[in-house]
């Protein structure tokens, strides 16, 4: 009878075929990561950042430019919320927005915000009548709204007026840039004056009509235009006054 052969000893211990297999598909692994990352060409990689970027300035909430929100249930009033994190902007965009659910005339008013301020747009004629900068009573509502925010922060606020391209038909007035900057005096005249804010904090603007909102071709568009804007800053206005001196 033949004799039966001994089986071959094994050259490795059992552990290294299981390591072996490891190296092996990590080895696979960075390769397939190489070819991914060289395959595509610089152009195509711009593109699809392109399309990211744009997917979530549509989508995301966080987003200067994406979702938008009403301020009441069939109003008119937008607000656009603030992209970054850190700021203060979101905290003061939710005062506003509650503070404006009590006031009649929230569906006129609009609200939008990015990480450098908070901008609330007012209409010329719910402040205002045609052609003055006498404040109507009822523009009180909207004004005092505002009151407990500002008084709770310590940012700067800036108002800006704004007209049409219609020239001014008051006397008192003798163009649009008289009469925006003094609807920009009147409002922060209301609060520093009246309800005693700090005027240190305050600033007032007049553009007459180089800064429309809507080209001025239409009736609406020349309403929308005509607008008292007030700003609230990112910055704080500094408690140590630093001293200059003039060279």
């Amino acid at each position: 009878m033949a004799k039966k052969k001994k089986p071959e000893e094994i050259s490795a211990p059992l552990w290294f075929v299981s390591y072996a297999d490891l190296v092996t598909n990590m080895l696979c692994f960075f390769v397939m990561l190489f070819a991914f990352s060289t395959l595509d060409s610089p152009k195509k990689r711009m593109e699809s950042q392109s399309r990211d970027e744009k997917f979530w300035a549509a989508f995301s909430i966080n987003s200067a430019q994406g979702a938008y929100q009403w301020l009441n249930d069939g109003g008119k009033g937008i607000l656009l919320t603030p992209t970054s994190r850190k700021s203060d902007m979101p905290k003061i965009v939710k005062k506003v927005k509650n503070a404006f659910q009590k006031v009649s005339l929230a569906d006129r008013l609009l609200v939008l915000s990015n990480d450098q301020m908070v901008k609330i747009h007012i209409p010329s004629g719910v402040l205002f009548e045609s052609g003055s900068a006498n404040m109507k009573k009822e523009s009180e509502e909207v004004l005092t709204a505002l009151v407990p925010i500002i008084a709770s922060i310590n940012n700067f606020v800036r108002v800006d007026g704004h007209t049409d391209d219609l020239p001014a038909r008051n006397t008192v007035y003798p163009s649009n840039w008289e009469l925006s900057t003094a609807r920009a005096c009147a409002v922060v005249r209301f609060y520093t004056e009246r309800l005693l804010l700090d005027p240190a904090r305050f600033s007032a603007q007049g553009f007459a009509d180089q800064r429309p909102r809507f080209p001025n071709d239409s009736p609406e568009n020349r309403e929308a235009n005509r607008r008292v804007e007030i700003v609230i800053m990112a910055a704080e206005k500094e408690v140590k006054k630093q001293e200059f001196r003039w060279e």
